[in-house]
């Protein structure tokens, strides 16, 4: 069932002299007017700050197809990679509040508008739904000799390997170490593709990297899962012998979790928010953003997560901020 939106304004032009229409006009405008366009009547650009091909992208395009279902329009993806992010909304808070221009990203994006100078501030953007989220798993290579989380407690001077200097993996694993009361070195690599390679080949002790580029290593055996962080603090569906930090009482308060959202510009019309918010919520329900999201170990945003997404990832970038300066952290 398409979620169009339409606002229309009851109205009946009164004819003078004929009584009864003059009756009829009493509960209607007098001068009368035009039923409100149709949102939308046009295609829509989402816009993907990270480059074609990604994770990232390709979400983005099995939502988009969803969201077109239920809009009745198409959808066009393009990719403004740049800058961590930086590039692709600050050319979206520039466009019209209108609806035609959305982004699907991970709440990375925003964030950096607190920690580099960017056009844009949380407050160029209206949230219209949160989506899903990428879990961190705190995995070691099966020759390490750590056989679970509390081994890290014990172990001799560590070494992790994180997907970028000042990234989330970075950062959370600093909190990490600070909490278990260990000495650690960051080994940053480019990407996480080779961070994680870092650990299979047990070339690092250890490392808290997304659940996507872990769990095929997990599932063949070269990687052993310690811990998970997760938004709701619970244990993973796919991992559930593997304790949550939540739940080993670590430091999660300052801990950063990617949050995929959709979003437009500032100013958005309540009703025209609420059609987009409709249709992205019921893409998520498809047979196609669901099998990617199975295949790439990404949950679904719990009912409470969802409501309050936008508001997290403004709390996630105070805090991203206070860390980078307590542990010293230069973003390159």
């Amino acid at each position: 069932m398409s979620n169009r939106f339409r606002a229309t304004v009851a109205g009946v032009a009164v004819v003078a002299g004929i009584s009864m229409l003059a009756a009829c006009s009493s509960t209607a405008s007098s001068t009368g007017s035009a039923a409100e366009p149709e949102f939308p009547t046009k295609d829509i650009t989402m816009v993907v700050p990270y480059s074609a091909g990604g994770p990232t992208d390709i979400a983005a395009r099995a939502l988009a197809k969803g969201m077109e279902e239920e809009l009745g329009s198409t959808i066009v993806v393009e990719n403004k990679p740049g800058a961590s992010g930086i590039t692709g909304l600050s050319e979206l808070s520039a466009k019209k509040a209108d609806g035609y221009s959305i982004t699907f990203t991970p709440g990375d994006a925003f964030v950096q508008s607190e920690l580099r100078t960017a056009p844009y501030t949380f407050d160029s953007f209206e949230p219209v739904a949160g989506i899903m989220t990428q879990p961190y798993i705190v995995v070691t290579s099966k020759d390490s000799g750590i056989a679970s989380y509390e081994d890290l407690s014990d172990a001799d001077r560590l070494t992790y390997s994180v997907s970028g200097i000042g990234t989330p993996t970075h950062i959370n694993t600093e909190i990490l170490t600070e909490d278990l009361g260990v000495a650690a070195t960051a080994v940053p690599y480019d990407g996480a593709g080779p961070a994680v390679q870092a650990a299979v080949g047990n070339n690092v002790s250890f490392a808290m990297l997304d659940a996507s580029g872990v769990m095929p290593f997990i599932a063949s055996g070269d990687l052993v899962a310690l811990a998970v962080l997760t938004t709701d603090g619970e244990r993973l569906d796919y991992l559930p012998e593997v304790p949550s930090l939540t739940e080993l009482e670590a430091d999660v308060e300052n801990m950063t979790l990617t949050i995929y959202g959709v979003a437009a510009p500032a100013g958005l019309d309540k009703g025209v928010r609420e059609a987009l918010r409709s249709a992205a919520l019921a893409a998520t329900e498809s047979k196609t953003f669901a099998d990617f999201a199975e295949a790439n170990y990404m949950p679904m945003l719990d009912a409470e997560t969802e409501a309050n997404w936008y508001e997290t990832l403004k709390t996630t970038a105070k805090a991203t901020v206070k860390s980078l300066k307590k542990f010293g952290i230069e973003l390159q």
